[in-house]
């Protein structure tokens, strides 16, 4: 992230760079483009007039924003901003002042020198009026008619470079705002898959510890082979889902170990049907997705005095996967569908796919339903 924020930051100032480059590099090409001779003096001249400006955004970009903007003193920076524009307009030496009429305060030596003399003056002439009283007191300035319109140009000016670096800064700001949030969110979404992970790793094995339990007093052989199942099981758990992804083909085989687990246990009791894609695509697929539908099923779904049944299948379809489990029902649906491990698995695919995947469940005519289906992602 810190990388990507350096970019930005170069970014950001290869753009003053040129903008600035461009403004003084101009003069030069209007003398050009006009097919004139390149006059220094006027050169120079202009870069002068220029230069206040460039002053002024070296003071706002380093100073006002980063220290007040930024710090959502929005107040202060306009107070400091217009302190900052008068104070380098009455320090400005370049600004050229002229009387009203635009004539220069002293007029040009060859009017004085061609001028005839009083008495020659040709015209009527008149006795001689008495002259009114001069004003006492020097009018402000900005009621000088010579002072209106540099200062207007200068303040149009001012307010177009700040205007500029404004927008420029908060433009790579709230970029850098938006990378931050994701960043975050990326963080946080992660810690969240991380901790329902976990809970999900204790739920599991506090299930299938129950169940060797009840093998031990039944087949102590099958029992063996069971904690050989758990032993493979543990692994896949405790390491390999660890990884945010794995391929589909260890999931598929996580499954089938547990589901024959369950039959040692069962036996004959429960019919369990399972359907399995034979050609299995590399793909990754986040892990411990289809287990707790698997669970719930063996938990809820059967009776040692009715006939119980537990189907599984599973189908790869070009851009999706589809996972199907349908077991028996005995009036224990509600606490099927409110179970711990499903309320952790639904706030992982929220977390995981927004709302880019279809969890349908349904329970009816003693028997319920759970249709998974997931995007297969790059």
């Amino acid at each position: 992230m810190e990388k990507q924020e350096r970019r930005q930051k170069l970014l950001e100032n290869l753009i003053y760079l040129i903008i600035w480059v461009v403004i003084l590099v101009s003069p030069l090409l209007e003398h050009k483009y006009n097919g004139e001779t390149i006059n220094w003096n006027d050169i120079f001249r202009a870069w002068k007039m220029i230069a206040p400006f460039f002053i002024l955004f070296l003071i706002n970009n380093y100073v006002l924003i980063p220290f007040l903007l930024i710090r959502k003193k929005s107040w202060l920076y306009l107070l400091f901003s217009l302190l900052t524009v008068c104070l380098i307009f009455a320090l400005n030496p370049f600004v050229k002042l002229k009387r009203p009429g635009g004539m220069e305060k002293h007029p040009p030596r060859e009017f004085m020198m061609n001028r005839p003399p009083k008495e020659e003056m040709p015209g009527p002439k008149f006795p001689m009026e008495k002259e009114p009283p001069r004003q006492a007191m020097r009018p402000p300035m900005w009621q000088m008619p010579g002072m209106i319109s540099p200062m207007v140009n200068f303040i149009l000016t001012a307010i177009l470079v700040l205007g500029l670096n404004v927008a420029i800064k908060l433009l790579f700001k709230s970029i850098r705002d938006e990378h931050r949030m994701k960043e975050l969110e990326k963080h946080t979404l992660q810690t969240e898959l991380e901790y329902l992970k976990h809970q999900i790793n204790p739920h599991f094995f506090m299930n299938t510890l129950n169940n060797i339990h009840a093998l031990i007093d039944l087949d102590t052989e099958k029992a063996k082979e069971t904690v050989l199942e758990l032993s493979k099981m543990m692994r896949y758990v405790l390491y390999d889902a660890t990884q945010p992804t794995l391929p589909l083909a260890k999931e598929i085989a996580f499954l089938d170990n547990y589901i024959g687990l369950m039959k040692l246990r069962y036996t004959d009791q429960v019919e369990i049907g399972v359907s399995l894609p034979e050609e299995i695509p590399n793909v990754q697929i986040p892990p411990l997705l289809f287990i707790s539908f698997l669970e719930n099923a063996f938990k809820h779904g059967i009776s040692y005095r009715r006939k119980s049944f537990i189907h599984l299948s599973m189908e790869v379809k070009e851009n999706e996967i589809e996972c199907l489990v349908i077991n028996s029902s005995f009036n224990n649906a509600t606490e099927q569908h409110k179970g711990i491990g499903l309320e952790n698995v639904k706030k992982r695919l929220r977390l995981l796919y927004d709302n880019d995947y279809t969890l349908d469940i349904q329970s009816e005519n003693n028997e319920y339903r759970v249709l998974l289906i997931i995007p297969i992602q790059s």
